[in-house]
């Protein structure tokens, strides 16, 4: 009897850009996978031949993402099952948990998102391979000390269910580190449910975190599990909860102190079991001070505290993140930049770069697109790199105010480029829809006329 090399992934998607895109992401990552476009071919595959997971789109033509899931729990009851949901299909995705699917993941989801879910499916099943090397940690680049004993606090917070509170300014990473938490704790079969506490509007935040009753309001037609919820025996991300108001803040307090909750409507107790891990770009004794943060909340998000340093504090890795960058864009443009100019590069490494990481991204994006004769020139770089001073301000109010006409400045140049497509933009920026509106009504932008 041959022994199975490697895990093996059938990807079965209606959109052949989706299908290649998965394809990509999930063999570069050393898996074998097959692609299917419809259900009824991907059924037939998966009698001929075994499979170990099935990723399938919820929303397909002739044979829904559902109807698929239940064929293959009786065709191949070992074959794990990984459900692809948009935004606002979150009642899907709960319906195929119960079913008999293992996870499901929301798009538009980051690369590494996904592999750490198809990875802790595989070790939950038991299935390993030798030519699979999968440190959780290799998005986190740096050998900086500062940046070291990030990586340091993760090995040894990660496996316990202490609260982590992440705090960086923008753009630092702090969502990378999240996902490594997530990935090396003893809860990475289970759901890793991501908010952004900026993104959604006030007046939905309750109902998003803990759910409603039908009939609790205008529009609640039907019981609807909360974020809490669907994070149950896993983890909770809240992002920017900096940003979140005090009445809910209260009611985040209860959950992580009494361990259940009240979906909106509801009388009824629900008992949850979350691991909840926190980030903010602002200064929270800061904010406690004003009034704008409970002091009880704070002090039981601060747990493990872990500080994620801004990229002018870490020059030294800068040529080992610009390369990664070049790289990765250089194989999703199809370019073959293979290296950068002295010239660019001294431009790169005198930059103040106050939008951190999330800066140095979209910058060798941009050069990546403009970028002839194989190297990235001073030329290729965009303009307002030229512009933003190079010297970090002493004032924390000053630099607060020269990232923020930065952030507008990036916003306004990406959806004059995109002619205002909120979706394409928001690919452009590494940012979800949500948080493209959020920017552009917290800046004052409006789509290009």
């Amino acid at each position: 009897m041959i022994e199975k090399q490697c895990p093996r992934v059938l990807v079965v998607d209606d959109e052949p850009h989706m299908r290649s895109l998965l394809q990509e992401i999930i063999c570069d990552a050393g898996y074998e996978c097959d692609v299917s476009e419809n259900g009824e071919k991907a059924l037939q595959m998966i009698i001929n031949q075994s499979y170990d997971l099935v990723i399938s789109d919820v929303k397909m033509p002739r044979m829904q993402g559902i109807e698929l899931l239940q064929h293959v729990k009786k065709t191949a009851p070992r074959c794990a099952v990984l459900i692809i949901t948009a935004f606002g299909q979150l009642k899907q995705a709960v319906e195929a948990i119960k079913i008999g699917a293992e996870n499901y993941i929301t798009k538009p989801f980051d690369p590494e998102e996904l592999l750490t879910i198809m990875h802790g499916i595989f070790t939950k099943l038991g299935l390993t391979a030798n030519n699979i090397k999968h440190d959780p940690l290799a998005a986190i680049i740096g050998e900086e000390e500062n940046i070291k004993e990030v990586k340091r606090l993760i090995y040894a917070v990660a496996p316990t269910n202490s609260t982590v509170l992440i705090q960086g300014e923008s753009g630092t990473g702090k969502e990378l580190v999240a996902q490594a938490l997530y990935q090396l704790s003893k809860r990475n079969s289970e759901p890793f449910v991501k908010v952004n506490c900026a993104a959604i509007p006030s007046n939905l935040m309750e109902s998003e975190l803990f759910g409603h009753a039908k009939g609790s309001f205008t529009g609640a037609f039907k019981d609807k599990p909360g974020k809490f919820e669907l994070a149950d025996k896993g983890t909770i991300y809240l992002d920017e909860i900096g940003d979140m108001e005090l009445s809910l803040q209260a009611k985040i307090l209860r959950v992580l102190q009494e361990k259940e909750l009240n979906r909106v409507g509801s009388e009824s107790e629900k008992i949850i079991d979350v691991r909840v891990i926190a980030a903010t770009n602002k200064d929270l004794t800061e904010e406690m001070h004003k009034g704008n943060f409970r002091e009880d909340l704070y002090y039981r998000l601060n747990v493990i505290t872990i500080k994620v340093p801004p990229l002018r504090e870490r020059k030294n890795d800068l040529p080992a993140l610009i390369d990664f960058f070049r790289t990765k864009y250089c194989g999703e443009l199809s370019k073959p930049v293979t290296s950068v100019s002295q010239e660019a590069m001294d431009v790169l490494m005198n930059h103040s770069w106050p939008g951190n990481i999330r800066e140095l991204q979209n910058v060798i994006e941009h050069a990546v697109v403009f970028a002839s004769n194989g190297a990235i020139q001073r030329q290729d770089l965009p303009d307002h790199i030229f512009s933003v001073s190079r010297s970090v301000p002493k004032e924390n109010t000053f630099f607060k105010d020269a990232r923020e006409n930065y952030e507008k400045h990036l916003l306004e140049n990406a959806l004059t480029q995109t002619g205002g497509k909120l979706s394409a933009t928001a690919r452009l920026l590494g940012i979800s829809r949500h948080s493209l509106r959020y920017q552009m009504e917290k800046f004052g932008v409006d789509k290009p006329k």
